[in-house]
């Protein structure tokens, strides 16, 4: 094989798994909020932007987490 000289550029695969790489890590930090040039506060108290479903799953988990435990009614 022919010897790699220095500042040769990567071919078409490794610059697809580069890519891949990079878009993969961003993605990730922009969701651990690490991205100092974004705004999280506009998502974040955007309420348009709540997941409906898990934000009433809550709420019941919390009236259930809240209520006193009590004896089953007998059944006759």
């Amino acid at each position: 094989p022919p010897q790699e000289e220095e500042g040769d550029l990567p071919d078409a695969a490794e610059r697809a798994m580069l890519q891949e790489e990079f878009t993969t890590h961003m993605y990730q930090r922009f969701l651990e909020g690490e991205d100092g040039d974004f705004d999280y506060s506009q998502i974040d108290e955007n309420s348009d932007l709540d997941n409906l479903d898990i934000v009433s799953r809550d709420a019941e988990e919390r009236y259930f987490d809240e209520e006193e435990p009590s004896q089953a009614p007998q059944l006759d």
